[in-house]
């Protein structure tokens, strides 16, 4: 189906059959609460660990179909449970995400570490089932959810169902999770007493006039703009996008996250198809290859098995070794700037059509940050994208997506989205209350959103932005709207960190430490701290900055600073999209 057939036809078959059994099981729902006779339903516990709200949504589905199993679900963040609660919970199911290398999402870090004490409760009440999140192009795929199934029955806990480990399209297997562990639970653990009051379900959530658009079923979104704003000169190529959403029905929210659909390079398509020896008319499930590996196949990331394979056709010495050491630090530094087709043409390999794309993963939509309020901007969503381009074994290397929208989409062409929200990075709900941001570079993307959040909702709290980049002269990505802010009275302060621009170089966390004592004050006074931007150096370093400043301002001693933080956290007042 074209892009604008599907904008015709709404519904594919899937949404068709899916919206009837969901309008049926949410009227048997609406009936069964309504029924003051009904028997009593059996608690079931969801707990979600997230990093980008994914976890937090499956939860969702969870809660909205608990009711057809006899359950009533109580949806929790990570954060919001104390461990002792733990041991008296009776049926538990678990969504957590991996983030970074094999690191458990931040809202999930207090009860885990508390979950991995030595003197953690005793869990033998407890029946659950994993869910776990992750992108098999890490070593720790999904490690945070096998760190959860493991510790659980080690506590004493049933495991009812096995656990499921999910890649980043996640969405079949999940769904297939979800019912098979409600089936599994719902007869576990006592039974409701007879004749005991009704446990009060929540009201089935409301549906919807129609699905939202999605990875499945993407919004075809026009390019209204697509400007380069860093200056001639940067090391960097950062573009300003701004996409029309008119027609779509689509909404969201300062903090949320806009999926693209992207396409690979026709280019790059044609180099590994003469490299491989083949013509591209062969054909996949009925595609021509050549359509196959520039819509669907990734052929930039070398996979596990593809690794695997060029080990085997190649017999190279080296990469062979890497492989059967499992020397990860080893095996990334020789996998650094390195794409599939450096693998073909350096080890002079060649596949079959089938045998290629078995080795290959999915294409998989990028996440970006927005920057823009939907109150400000009306049927509109902005990204701020810096370009992924480098050269490496006598190549250009280009990133998939954002290389996709600078080069091959320009005004007025479409693009495939759709939102992934990102409930735990949002301005407060009370605007009296002050926030702190911290984001070089294009993570000041949320908060270009948060400041034109806080004017359209005239809230009255203060605003504190630390930006930085390279050079003052060529990267200070939207100085004419930060300047006005500032003037204005909205930014009620800034500070800025251009590294490049003196001997010693500057960065956001040394602005930090040099304004320690006035941010301490702004966290006492209930202000917000907010993190976008590169997870690998600099959230670490601003993480490891605003420990030293809660110390030296606070007074406090590490297990004082320990728990102040964990305060921020678990109060939401310290949140990071970080990537």
């Amino acid at each position: 189906m074209s892009e604008e057939e599907k904008l015709d036809h709404p519904f594919n078959v899937d949404q068709q059959q899916w919206l009837s059994g969901f309008f049926a099981g949410a009227n048997t729902r609406l009936l069964k609460t309504s029924d003051s006779s009904a028997p009593a339903t059996r608690p079931l516990t969801v707990l979600f660990g997230t990093q980008t709200g994914n976890a937090e949504t499956i939860g969702e589905n969870i809660e909205a179909m608990a009711g057809d199993y006899g359950l009533t679900a109580t949806l929790l963040d990570m954060d919001d449970i104390e461990i002792e609660a733990l041991a008296d919970i009776e049926r538990l199911l678990v969504i957590c995400s991996t983030y970074g290398e094999g690191e458990m999402p931040d809202n999930a870090e207090i009860l885990w570490e508390a979950l991995s004490e030595d003197d953690a409760p005793k869990l033998d009440k407890v029946n659950f089932s994993i869910l776990a999140l992750g992108d098999k192009s890490y070593d720790d795929y999904c490690k945070a959810g096998i760190d959860w199934d493991a510790r659980l029955a080690e506590l004493g806990a049933n495991r009812v169902t096995d656990r499921v480990d999910c890649d980043v399209d996640f969405e079949d297997d999940a769904d297939k999770w979800c019912i098979a562990a409600l089936e599994a639970i719902k007869d576990t653990g006592s039974a409701p007493e007879a004749g005991a009051t009704p446990t009060a379900p929540k009201a089935a959530p409301k549906p919807k006039a129609k699905p939202e658009f999605d990875r499945k079923n993407p919004f075809p979104a026009t390019i209204l703009v697509n400007k380069l704003i860093s200056g001639k000169n940067s090391s960097k190529e950062i573009v300003h996008y701004e996409l029309d959403l008119a027609g779509s029905g689509l909404s969201y929210e300062a903090g949320d996250a806009l999926n693209i659909v992207a396409q690979n390079d026709p280019e790059l398509v044609n180099l590994t198809l003469a490299h491989l020896g083949l013509s591209g008319d062969e054909l996949i499930d009925d595609v021509k290859l050549s359509a196959a590996l520039r819509f669907t196949y990734d052929i930039k990331l070398p996979t596990g098995p593809f690794l695997d394979a060029v080990a085997a056709h190649s017999g190279d010495d080296e990469l062979n070794r890497l492989l059967e050491n499992n020397d990860r630090e080893a095996l990334n530094d020789y996998l650094w700037g390195r794409d599939v087709l450096d693998f073909i043409i350096d080890q002079k390999v060649t596949f079959g059509a089938d045998e290629f794309v078995n080795l290959l993963r999915k294409l998989q939509p990028r996440a970006y940050s927005i920057s823009s309020s939907a109150k400000a901007h009306k049927d509109e969503v902005h990204l701020t994208i810096s370009s992924v381009r480098y050269q490496s074994f006598d190549r250009k290397h280009e990133g998939i997506a954002s290389c996709y929208l600078a080069d091959r989409v320009g005004e007025n062409d479409k693009v495939g989205v759709y939102f992934s929200p990102n409930k735990a990075f949002r301005v407060p709900e009370n605007g009296d209350m002050p926030i702190i941001m911290v984001g070089p570079g294009t993570g000041i993307a949320p908060f270009r959103a948060f400041l034109e959040e806080r004017v359209a909702t005239e809230a009255k709290g203060d605003n504190w932005l630390f930006f930085g980049d390279r050079k003052a002269e060529d990267d200070y990505i939207y100085q004419d709207e930060i300047e006005a802010w500032q003037k204005s009275g909205i930014l009620t302060k800034l500070d800025l960190a251009f590294s490049r621009d003196q001997k010693d170089k500057i960065y956001v966390q040394t602005r930090m430490k040099q304004a320690g004592a006035e941010l301490f004050n702004w966290l006492e006074r209930g202000g917000y701290f907010y993190v976008c931007g590169d997870a690998t150096h600099m959230a670490k370093d601003v993480d490891q900055t605003l420990q030293d400043i809660i110390a030296e301002h606070g007074k406090l001693d590490a297990a004082g600073v320990k728990a102040y933080m964990n305060g921020l956290k678990k109060a939401k007042r310290y949140v990071r999209d970080v990537y």
